[in-house]
């Protein structure tokens, strides 16, 4: 019964008449009904799978040669076919001149466990979906291709592989016309490829592949990848005729990084191959990129700039500037404000050269929210200067930080906080910033709008859905971008559009501010087609706060407008 619960089958062997001794659970292990009426040594070694006999026999005669016990584990062979993993253990009894009398053991079927271990070993090193090798499979089999590259002179080369806009499809189709896709991606990857290279999966659209042996030179390698890449490429572009993604294509970016140095690691060449995967994608995907050196020193750089950006928003270098926007009678009513930042080492920093790695790095909501809060204290600020009061103050609003849950309620807060007029900001979008979900930008906008707050769209003309904009959300006023307006006198079709776009606002009842006037000609040209707001380096540059409210003071706030009347008639005859 102890045997019985301990799901153990016993056995004896009498090594001096071959006699056997076997319970019943002992045969059924073996796939037996019912107890042979005769057992031997050699009929159990019959059911041990030959891989695994050597190593059973080893076992058992250094147990009877050294009178100890053993302990292994071997597959068996069932009478009805069925492989099983079994769990064996015993010692050998001896006589009083301690000649070997007799063995016993038990044996437990262990098939389930080892099953188990299977799995857990192989989710260990395989993705599930696509039962490729996984990243930490991967790295080993890299690390290996590393050292004989370098030992038999033979470089060899890493894929990193990232499907293109495969968020979309998950997004729109599911998770399950995704996985479809991704196994398909796998299959047609291996198709592609030689029995000896390794494809891995690196966990959702990411995969890598590593080749060895293409080439002594570099001329030859290079060769060999680019041969390779394009097939992959178009491998991969062919249409997914199944279930949801009939006639579904898909393209990707592939990164490339070349090894056969002996300063070459895994981990490295993952980077370097990662970071050449991203400059493919950003020259708008389904292209192949090698990496240059002179990648890695851009990221570097990149990450500095981060902690230097960091460090300056604790430390308050970044500041407003302010632009002068001059109305149809030659005042000057409102200002765009403009971030620089005066860098310790640097000096004045434009925002061209930080605002995209704010943006990519998510600072830009902490920045946002301080661009925000001082151009209210500013407006407080003036509230109380005849001169300055009327004027109200545009701040540019990125995407990132419109999407940022707190947005409404830190700006809310800062209203409060200051006690400023709403009406005085205006928050300048781009379509980028309203694109990603057009009911949530719209709910946000309408809850600031019932504060006072309004509205402007920012580089207008420049977007491909700009009307239906207009339609759905709440703004005021739209700014026409200075690539129009700079050639407006030159060029017929930026004439044409500036006309256009100052008739649609005037339709629409909305605000037209025109951006980077620079000339007199083009002054009077939009002051000719009734343009309410007028913003360029002809009127000013941008200016730090005290300088800006120096200037208003000078002008007292009755700047006329320069105007050529002769280029103003010309235009309109």
């Amino acid at each position: 019964m102890a045997l019985e619960a301990g799901e153990l089958g016993a056995w004896s062997l009498d090594l001096r008449t071959n006699a056997a001794w076997r319970t019943d659970l002992h045969d059924r292990i073996f796939g037996y009904d019912n107890i042979l009426p005769e057992w031997s040594y050699e009929t159990f070694l019959d059911h041990v799978v030959e891989a695994d006999r050597a190593h059973v026999i080893q076992s058992l005669a250094q147990a009877r040669e050294t009178n100890t016990a053993w302990e292994f584990e071997c597959r068996i062979r069932r009478v009805d076919g069925m492989l099983r993993w079994i769990w064996a253990q015993g010692r050998v009894e001896q006589d009083v001149q301690d000649e070997p009398l007799a063995m016993f053991g038990v044996i437990r079927d262990i098939s389930a466990r080892k099953a188990t271990e299977e799995q857990i070993e192989f989710l260990a090193f395989y993705d599930p979906l696509t039962r490729l090798p996984n990243r930490r499979l991967m790295l080993d089999r890299l690390g290996q291709a590393v050292r004989s590259a370098v030992r038999d002179n033979a470089s060899g080369a890493l894929f990193f592989i990232d499907l293109d806009d495969f968020k979309t499809l998950n997004d729109t189709l599911g998770h399950q016309a995704g996985d479809q896709m991704l196994l398909e991606v796998a299959r047609r990857l291996m198709s592609c490829l030689r029995a000896q290279d390794t494809v891995a999966r690196f966990g959702g659209d990411e995969f890598v592949v590593m080749m060895e042996g293409l080439g002594s030179t570099e001329a030859e390698v290079i060769i060999a990848v680019q041969q390779i890449a394009e097939k992959v490429l178009r491998a991969i572009e062919q249409p997914y005729d199944f279930s949801v993604l009939w006639h579904r294509r898909m393209t990707c970016s592939i990164g490339v990084a070349t090894f056969g140095s002996t300063q070459d690691t895994p981990d490295l060449l993952l980077r370097q191959a990662d970071i050449a995967m991203y400059r493919a994608k950003a020259t708008g995907g389904h292209a192949v990129h090698f990496y240059e050196p002179h990648m890695q020193a851009a990221i570097d750089a990149r990450v500095a700039l981060e902690s230097e950006i960091q460090i300056g928003i604790q430390r308050g270098e970044f500041e407003l500037f302010y632009q002068p926007q001059v109305d149809l009678h030659g005042a000057t009513v409102a200002a765009e404000a403009l971030l620089r930042w005066r860098h310790p080492i640097r000096g004045l920093v434009e925002p061209n050269d930080f605002i995209p790695v704010a943006e990519s790095s998510g600072l830009i909501v902490q920045l946002g929210t301080q661009v925000i809060t001082a151009a209210c204290h500013k407006l407080q600020d003036w509230a109380d200067d005849p001169e300055l009061a009327p004027i109200s103050v545009a701040v540019n609003i990125s995407a990132r930080q419109f999407r940022d849950a707190r947005f409404v309620d830190d700006i809310c807060a800062v209203l409060d906080a200051t006690a400023i007029e709403p009406a005085k900001l205006v928050l300048e979008l781009t379509e980028s910033a309203l694109l990603e979900c057009v009911e949530e930008t719209a709910e946000h906008m309408m809850e600031l709008k019932k504060r006072g707050i309004r509205f402007a769209l920012d580089d207008f003309g420049m977007g491909y859905s700009s009307l239906y904009y207009l339609k759905r959300l709440p703004i005021d006023q739209l700014k026409i971008d200075q690539r129009f307006v700079s050639d407006v006198l030159s060029d017929p079709n930026d004439l044409a559009i500036v006309r256009t776009i100052i008739a649609l606002a005037q339709c629409l009842g909305l605000r037209v501010v025109a951006e980077g006037v620079e000339t007199q000609a083009t002054s009077g040209f939009l002051l000719a087609q009734k343009c309410h707001l007028q913003q360029g380096f002809l009127f000013s540059r941008p200016l730090p706060a005290a300088a800006y409210e120096q200037f208003m003071r000078e002008r007292q706030m009755s700047l006329c407008i320069p105007r050529s009347d002769a280029a103003v008639d010309q235009l309109n005859s």
